[in-house]
């Protein structure tokens, strides 16, 4: 049997050219169809400070910088619905980020943190509360927590910076 050279080379760029016009095709798709959607929709929203996409093992990753919004549960709530509005049925997750003050972000890990988690623990968040009250007029600052049957949003809030965590409770 005589391979012939000019069939096979032939051959191998068909291959290739075939499968660079999929890839083409599924980018532009991912653009056109799906990021492009996105992100025109959360940036017209008013709590969006910024927002970026990526797409990891077929899902969507939203990362969402918030401005200062006075009910975090409510904001991830609408975020949640418009993503799912928009993406119909794809596999997605949501990212809140922020860059807090090395001294929000130091409160948050060496006093706040742990009296969420033993609020969310033992179930006494009128106890968590007073704490988290406590912490509010020792360092000056507003601590807005939230509850629904998955997360708790907590929202901690100084003169300069904000930083948002949504914790779940499960």
């Amino acid at each position: 049997m005589v391979l012939d050279k000019k069939k096979a080379f032939y051959a191998f760029a068909a291959f290739f050219l075939s499968l660079f016009l999929l890839f083409s095709a599924q980018q532009l798709f991912n653009r056109f169809v799906a990021f492009n959607p996105l992100i025109k929709t959360f940036s017209q929203k008013e709590y969006v400070k910024e927002v970026n996409i990526k797409k990891e093992a077929g899902k969507i990753n939203l990362e969402i910088c918030l401005k200062d919004v006075d009910n975090l549960a409510g904001v991830y709530y609408d975020i949640q619905d418009t993503a799912s509005d928009i993406l119909k049925g794809r596999p997605f997750t949501v990212k809140i980020i922020n860059t807090p003050s090395e001294l929000l972000e130091n409160i948050y890990t060496k006093k706040v943190q742990f009296v969420i988690f033993e609020g969310i623990k033992t179930g006494k968040f009128t106890e968590m509360r007073a704490k988290l009250d406590q912490l509010e007029t020792e360092y000056k600052i507003d601590i807005g927590v939230f509850l629904d049957n998955e997360n708790l949003y907590l929202k901690i809030k100084s003169d300069h910076d904000v930083l948002y965590k949504i914790i779940n409770m499960q």
